[in-house]
């Protein structure tokens, strides 16, 4: 049975962040995420993280109000932005780091930028044992956003040629970019490129069971392929946190 981590930057939001990891693992999580740690104390995220007894799958580097810089900058400026994500990912020793690409244009200089960064934050996470992921976005949902297909995804990984770097394979997002959800999992995994997957309901990113996909057919091909990580429950929820979580009890798996 797969694993889920909880996304505590929307779920259990009806208390502190801090007091989020102790309902987490109340309610059978097996880890936890997070968008953006940076106005907390990391060691005090990690106190909490450790008291529950959940490791961090993954948060997200820093984004600006940009979705992101890699496709942005050049990597001198991208190395001054990225730092406090290594200095969290030093105190917090997530599995993996999603890194955002930012708004812009899909072109040749905007390719060079991307590669460049991803290459160099890859390398620098290497040396935390931390993996660099990857993740298209729908343009329903950020309009503009550069890294916004499987191809895409692929191709860049091809350019940027490190072996720490995989994709976000992201339900809520690929159904809407590609649909055929299977396929689209089948090759990524195929590719040795499955670095971690979340889920949200299509279209209104509520919890799973609650849109237009068979989760539970998705999170049984996850298991037949062998995929091992987290799957991490990233959704709004519709209402209370705690009155929307039956869903998880048919696919739970003991930590």
């Amino acid at each position: 049975m797969p694993r889920f981590a909880a996304n505590l930057s929307l779920l259990f939001n009806e208390v502190d962040f801090l007091e989020r990891f102790a309902h987490a693992v109340r309610y059978s999580f097996s880890a936890v995420e997070f968008m953006y740690p940076y106005d907390l104390n990391g060691t005090d995220i990690k106190a909490a993280a450790i008291e529950a007894g959940l490791p961090i799958a993954l948060f997200n580097a820093p984004v600006g109000e940009t979705f992101g810089f890699a496709a942005l900058v050049e990597l001198e400026e991208f190395k001054v932005l990225m730092q406090p994500a290594l200095d969290y990912a030093a105190t917090l020793r997530p599995e993996k780091m999603h890194i955002l690409s930012g708004l812009a244009e899909a072109d040749d200089h905007a390719d060079t930028r991307y590669a460049t960064n991803i290459g160099w934050i890859a390398a620098e996470l290497a040396k935390l044992d931390v993996l660099a992921v990857i993740e298209p976005i729908n343009s329903y949902s950020i309009p503009g956003y550069f890294l916004n297909n499987l191809k895409q995804a692929f191709d860049l990984i091809k350019k940027i040629n490190h072996p720490n770097v995989k994709i976000l394979f992201d339900i809520f997002h690929i159904q809407q970019i590609h649909g055929d959800l299977l396929h689209q999992l089948q090759k990524v995994a195929s590719a040795g490129l499955l670095g971690h997957v979340q889920v949200a309901a299509v279209p209104h990113r509520h919890e799973p069971g609650s849109g237009e996909v068979n989760e539970a057919f998705i999170f049984q091909a996850l298991d037949e392929l062998g995929y091992g990580g987290y799957i991490s429950a990233e959704y709004n929820p519709a209402g209370a946190t705690t009155e929307g979580l039956g869903w998880l009890d048919n696919h739970v798996s003991t930590p």
